[in-house]
């Protein structure tokens, strides 16, 4: 009796044996190829993030183009204004390329010397015709400010998205401002040839309704200058202590790639000197 017993254990120890080695060549194999799709998920984030420097690279060559091309203006019929696409197997890039002077510089609300109250007042008329809480205005400002007044937190605002810090800017309020408003590394006047009807408010005595109509009329002539600019307003005045002018130098890129099963995203802001190449002042990986 015991001789059968000891072959149905030996046999019992074989098959748990057997299952055993099966599972751990099972989990070779699978540890294998988890480090091989790894490797390849890294390889083509290595391609997509060449195709983007490709891209940012051909923005930073069109807006030098645009220069030479519009001389001493911006505007939005520039060929930096066209978008880029490609698609292709297995590739698909996107790029575009925003006007940052298009939008209010946060950076203008205060300098060493405090707060600015004209550019404060400006950033009020703005967040009125977003349809926002202009008393909001004091608190963005205080954020930026070199020396905030008592009381007041002295935040690091590099980026609209530093703005969430603020009291009373929620995600919501954020996303409608986004599109209006920029933070740039030095004070700049409004470029009036590309800004929206709801940041020429900031810049002049005008309605949003006003603001809309003079779009509309920018489209068949751009502004060839301030005076120009002034000009069309029909005497309406321009805001006192508010910069603006009919060219930009500040640029956003956007781009985005989908390659495979990977997809990256980046933005960059670059200013354009002269003929040469627009210089990358930043670039942040989304």
């Amino acid at each position: 009796m015991s001789k059968p017993r000891q072959d149905g254990v030996a046999l019992v120890t074989a098959l748990l044996v057997t299952a055993l080695a099966v599972t751990l060549v099972s989990n070779l194999f699978w540890q294998q190829q988890v480090m091989v799709r790894g490797m390849e998920g890294q390889q083509l984030r290595l391609q997509a993030r060449l195709l983007l420097q490709g891209a940012l690279d051909d923005a930073r060559l069109a807006l030098r183009d645009a220069a030479a091309a519009q001389g001493n203006v911006t505007t939005l019929d520039g060929r930096w204004r066209q978008p880029l696409q490609l698609r292709g197997d297995p590739a698909d890039l996107r790029r575009e390329i925003v006007d940052a002077q298009s939008r209010f510089n946060l950076r203008n609300l205060a300098g060493d010397a405090g707060i600015n109250p004209f550019q404060l007042a400006a950033f009020a008329r703005l967040l009125a015709a977003l349809q926002l809480d202009p008393a909001l205005a004091g608190p963005v400002a205080d954020a930026l400010a070199a020396a905030p007044p008592q009381g007041s937190a002295r935040l690091a605002v590099r980026e609209a998205e530093d703005l969430l810090a603020v009291p009373g800017i929620t995600p919501a309020l954020l996303a409608r401002l986004r599109p209006f408003v920029t933070v740039l590394p030095e004070r700049t006047g409004v470029n009036v040839n590309t800004a929206p009807p709801e940041v020429l408010t900031a810049v002049a005595n005008l309605t949003l309704q006003d603001a809309r109509a003079l779009v509309a009329k920018r489209r068949q002539a751009h502004f060839r200058d301030t005076s120009d600019f002034a000009l069309r307003l029909n005497d309406r005045e321009t805001l006192e202590g508010v910069d603006f002018q009919v060219s930009s130098d500040y640029f956003l890129v956007h781009s985005r790639v989908t390659l495979d099963r990977v997809n990256v995203g980046a933005q960059a802001l670059v200013r354009r000197q002269g003929d040469r190449a627009a210089a990358l002042l930043w670039l942040r990986e989304l």
